[in-house]
């Protein structure tokens, strides 16, 4: 079985060159034995395949189930994704075999899942620093950003590995399968409701505020949160001040229709955070209850990691998507097309900005130029 030396630590890439990463990273291996194929079909850049491939090969990294990068290699029509069957069901195992072995595991998990979300959103937060500039972010940028990023969205990998019978041994704990449900969800509200929430009071300031005002607070909107209704690299389809208003025109039906639809989103809020309340109120209450030879730590750290595991799910999406929107911006601002090109062609630019922008490489080129 082929195996890919790592650049170094998940938590830094310090000291590895760019095109080394990416050729660590991207560049076909041989995959010995069982092949897992997922399907690319819909996937619309070959940028995305690539960030796919990179989030598999880190999968072992992210979850500390070993030092190698897991062979992953989308395929030359880019159809397919092809990953080491043995390779991946390993990390799986080495995994699960942690969770088991008592709460720190799940803990453990919990403090790396925290630690990558923050790292990912400095670099996030680094990069557009350089973007609001006239300046393009540098390929260092790049690297620490794309690399946070492949860390983070591996780390949902954790809802493979968790205990198959967490579920049953909490289910005896419950009169019905709904507070259950209320126990291992996530604290906060999905990221759709929150945006639904968003896009009706723009819809309410469409229908009662000047136009100055709406225009103001759509374009804020666009920004911030546009970028989340596009699926891949199709961004103008739902991104533009245009699609954007035209949604928020379909949720139409009037302003007393607008107020309705708001209440509704309020009541059922509050109905979900009373329950979510209650079901840790029963948990509690168990967990008091519960016999000395009962691991209750270890059900705790399960049931954080469970509610973790969920929220990320909205937060890999939203890292996912805003880190497809900055290399969009950065491309475009390289003169770059980011449905048409590879990782290495932008990082190619940035890293001759880089040189550009260097006074010591300024000097040597003009020197050499006197010369000629």
């Amino acid at each position: 079985m082929s195996r890919l030396k790592p650049a170094g630590p998940v938590t830094a890439v310090e000291g590895c060159p760019l095109d080394r990463y990416l050729t660590l990273h991207l560049s076909p291996v041989t995959i010995e034995g069982e092949i897992l194929r997922f399907d690319l079909s819909n996937y619309l850049s070959g940028v995305t395949r690539e960030m796919l491939q990179m989030r598999l090969r880190k999968t072992a990294q992210a979850l500390d189930a070993g030092p190698e990068l897991i062979p992953a290699n989308v395929t030359s029509d880019g159809t397919e994704l092809l990953v080491d069957a043995a390779a991946l069901l390993m990390t799986n195992a080495r995994v699960r075999a942690r969770l088991q072995e008592g709460p720190d595991g799940g803990l453990g998990y919990l403090r790396r899942m925290i630690a990558a979300r923050q790292r990912l959103d400095a670099a996030a937060a680094k990069f557009a620093r350089q973007l609001s500039g006239s300046r393009l972010p540098t390929h260092a940028n790049l690297l620490e950003y794309l690399d946070a990023s492949s860390v983070d969205q591996a780390l949902g990998s954790l809802k493979f590995c968790l205990p198959a019978d967490i579920r049953t041994r909490l289910a005896s704990w419950f009169s019905e399968e709904g507070l259950l449900n209320a126990l291992l969800s996530p604290d906060l509200p999905s990221m759709w409701l929150k945006l639904h929430r968003r896009e009706l009071s723009l819809a309410l300031l469409r229908l009662r505020a000047p136009a100055e005002t709406y225009h103001r607070r759509l374009r804020a909107y666009q920004r911030d949160f546009g970028y989340l209704l596009a699926e891949d690299v199709d961004f103008e389809l739902h991104e533009s001040f245009e699609a954007i208003d035209r949604r928020l025109a379909g949720l139409g039906g009037g302003q007393a229709a607008l107020e309705s639809a708001q209440r509704h989103v309020r009541s059922a809020l509050a109905l979900d955070q009373a329950r979510k309340a209650h079901a840790r109120q029963i948990f509690a209450e168990k967990l008091k209850a519960a016999t000395a030879g009962e691991d209750t730590a270890w059900l705790v750290s399960l049931v954080l990691l469970l509610r973790a595991v969920g929220q990320h799910e909205d937060q890999n999406r939203q890292g996912k998507m805003r880190l497809l929107r900055d290399l969009r911006d950065a491309a475009r601002r390289a003169g770059l097309e980011i449905a048409h090109i590879r990782l290495s062609d932008l990082a190619a630019a940035l890293t001759e900005a880089d040189r550009s922008d260097d006074p010591i490489d300024r000097l040597r080129r003009t020197q050499r130029k006197g010369t000629q």
